[in-house]
């Protein structure tokens, strides 16, 4: 992930806290001055909701960048040792074969 996209994400990320943080408190508010209003507490409830939703879908991309990243620096490492071998085998057929037809 770019670093456009990292901090992009990051004001996304801290726009979301903030206004879930501000629903919340009002909903707290509102609970104490009608501690059984139905419609409230329902709201509440599903405020409660989609945070977990929320949450549950940060964790999945955090772990999806994760292992993204992981096999990019497999692919490296493996890519690297393919040319490596390749180099071996070049210079090592230069050196048998090379001189066997001399």
């Amino acid at each position: 992930m770019s670093t456009y996209n990292k901090k992009n994400n990051l004001i996304l990320e801290l726009e979301y806290f903030e206004n879930y943080q501000y629903v919340a408190n009002l909903l707290v508010e509102w609970q104490k001055l009608k501690p059984e209003n139905k419609k409230l507490k329902t709201a509440a409830h599903c405020l409660a909701k989609v945070g977990i939703y929320v949450a549950s879908l940060q964790m999945e991309q955090q772990s999806f960048e994760k292992i993204c990243s992981q096999y990019r620096m497999d692919k490296l490492k493996y890519q690297k040792e393919a040319l490596e071998s390749a180099e071996k085998l070049n210079n090592y057929e230069k050196k048998y074969f090379d001189e066997k037809s001399k």
